[in-house]
C-alpha cells in the first residue's frame, strides 16, 4: 500500500470497527482449529502486530509476523514482538511444515502471483495445518481504495476455493463476512462510480468514527462473528473467508 495511506493504517488499527472485529473473529477461529496454546502460529502481512499481540494474551506461546515493510516490522519490534520475518508472503523463505497455522487476513489480493502465494503457504504449513483466509469480496465493490491498497483482484468465495483447491488445500468452512453493513457499502461504491470523486474520501475510511458510532459498528460484527461460529455461512458480505487445511499424505 501506499506509504501515506500505511501510515494511518497502522495508527487506527488498535482501534477501528472494522480492524476490531475482523481479528475478533480471527482469534476466535485460531482458539478453535489450534486450540493448544503451544501450537506454532505465523501471521502474514501482521502489519503493526496487534493481531499477534492479542494472541499472546490468549496465552499463545509461539506466534510469528511476516510483512513485507519494513515500517510494519519496526512497528511491531516498538512493541515488543521479536518472532518476526521481513519478507515476501508471495515467496516466504521459511522450512517446509513449519506451522500448524496461518492467517492470511486481506493478503492474498496484495499478491501479483496468487498460485506461488498459496503453494508457498501449503509448504509452510504441517500436513493437516490450518490455513484462514480473509480476502476482499466482489470486482464490482473494486474502488479507489483497492488501488491505494495495490491489490490485483477481489474475490467471489468459489473463486477462492477454487485457488485454494489448486494449491493443495481442502476448503473446512466458508463464509462472506460484514454481512449486515454490505448493502449500504455496496451502494455507496456504486454511486462513486457515477458521481464526482469526493476529495480526501479514500482517507475518510481510515478515519476513526465517534466512539459511539465505533462501539455500535464493533457490537453488530461480533454478532455476526458469533452466528460464524455457531455455522452460519453468510450469502454475502464485504470480506470473503475460507478455512483450509492442508491434508496430510495418504499412506
Amino acid at each position: 500500500m501506499q506509504d501515506d495511506y500505511e501510515e494511518k493504517y497502522h495508527r487506527v488499527e488498535s482501534e477501528h470497527w472494522w480492524f476490531v472485529a475482523r481479528r475478533n473473529l480471527v482469534c476466535a477461529l485460531v482458539q478453535r482449529y489450534a486450540s493448544a496454546r503451544g501450537s506454532r502460529i505465523l501471521d502474514l502481512g501482521c502489519s503493526g502486530g496487534v493481531t499477534i499481540q492479542q494472541l499472546v494474551r490468549a496465552g499463545y506461546t509461539d506466534v510469528g509476523g511476516l510483512d513485507v515493510s519494513p515500517a510494519a516490522i519496526e512497528r511491531c519490534r516498538s512493541v515488543g514482538l521479536t518472532n518476526l520475518h521481513a519478507m515476501d508472503a508471495q515467496a516466504p523463505d521459511l522450512p517446509n511444515d513449519s506451522y500448524d497455522l496461518i492467517i492470511a487476513s486481506d493478503v492474498l489480493e496484495h499478491l501479483a502471483d496468487e498460485q506461488a502465494a498459496l503453494q508457498a503457504w501449503c509448504r509452510i504449513l504441517r500436513p493437516n495445518g490450518v490455513l484462514l483466509v480473509f480476502v476482499p469480496a466482489f470486482m464490482f465493490m473494486w474502488s479507489p481504495h483497492d488501488i491505494v491498497n495495490q491489490h490485483y483482484r477481489r474475490y467471489r468465495l468459489p473463486e477462492l476455493q477454487a485457488s485454494l483447491a489448486a494449491a493443495g488445500f481442502e476448503t473446512l468452512r466458508r463464509s462472506y463476512w460484514n454481512f449486515l453493513i454490505f448493502p449500504p457499502a455496496a451502494l455507496v461504491r456504486l454511486l462513486q462510480r457515477v458521481l464526482p470523486p469526493i476529495r480526501g474520501m479514500i482517507h475518510l475510511e481510515l478515519r476513526l468514527p465517534p466512539a459511539p458510532l465505533n462501539r455500535a459498528l464493533v457490537a453488530l460484527l461480533r454478532l455476526e462473528n458469533w452466528l460464524i461460529r455457531q455455522g452460519v455461512s453468510w450469502p454475502w458480505g464485504q470480506s470473503a473467508l475460507v478455512i483450509a487445511r492442508k491434508p496430510a499424505p495418504t499412506p
